[in-house]
């Protein structure tokens, strides 16, 4: 069977299964713009010690949250766990992914959900905490090839990555995981301080995420600094 029958088959197969297999066959279909993760792949409570640090570097208890890539909506019921007073706002480029987290989350007033591939368009300065956990990578990278540009461009990457983090008031943190790139190169970076980096790097499946500079170029797989970021002006 040619490869283009065996993709269109392999799809065709997802797209009946339903559930994360759905999201990931529709976001392969649709390309959107600025599409940077096309696997849905989630789970409740990934991420508690970060939720938990992200936390303890709040100073109010009923803060602002802008989940970015929020897949399906497990992620919104975690961060309603760590933050049970929390306005909530979460966002997915997948229209699939969009549908399901608004069932997921419709008993919850103050959580809403919409779609969008980026930041644009929010107010600027409106966040305590936003997040962008496994967002900013691609399975096509997990091999660690030597350039990143036919895949993902760190220049997508640094313009989202300013709008999100224009969203984050003064004092709030910003919480970037599993990323193949790194936060501390984009010029935003200037204004946030870390709060916690060094966080185990495996990522899905237990694999270490390859990095890559603004050169689109192969760094390594350690030199990670993906973590909490506090902004500070």
């Amino acid at each position: 069977m040619p490869q283009r029958a065996r993709q269109a088959l392999a799809l065709t197969k997802a797209l009946v299964r339903g559930g994360h297999r759905r999201q990931t066959a529709v976001a392969e279909i649709l390309r959107p713009a600025n599409l940077f993760q096309p696997h849905a792949t989630t789970s409740a409570d990934r991420y508690p010690v970060e939720f938990a640090a992200a936390a303890d570097a709040l100073t109010t208890a009923a803060p602002s949250i802008l989940s970015f890539g929020c897949s399906s909506g497990e992620e919104l019921l975690s961060l309603r766990g760590q933050f049970p007073d929390a306005r909530i706002h979460g966002v997915d480029i997948n229209p699939v992914a969009v549908r399901r987290a608004r069932r997921a989350v419709a008993d919850d007033p103050a959580i809403t959900v919409a779609r969008a591939g980026d930041a644009e368009g929010l107010e600027q300065a409106s966040y305590d905490v936003v997040t962008a956990l496994a967002v900013f990578r691609h399975a096509d990278l997990n091999e660690a090839p030597p350039r990143c540009d036919p895949t993902l461009r760190f220049a997508d990457f640094e313009r989202t990555v300013d709008r999100l983090a224009r969203c984050v008031r003064p004092g709030g943190v910003l919480v970037i995981r599993h990323a193949n790139f790194r936060f501390t190169d984009c010029a935003v970076a200037a204004d946030f301080e870390a709060v916690r980096t060094g966080f185990a790097s495996a990522g899905e499946g237990g694999l270490l995420t390859p990095i890559y500079g603004r050169d689109d170029a192969l760094i390594g797989t350690t030199d990670r600094d993906d973590g909490i970021y506090r902004r500070t002006r």
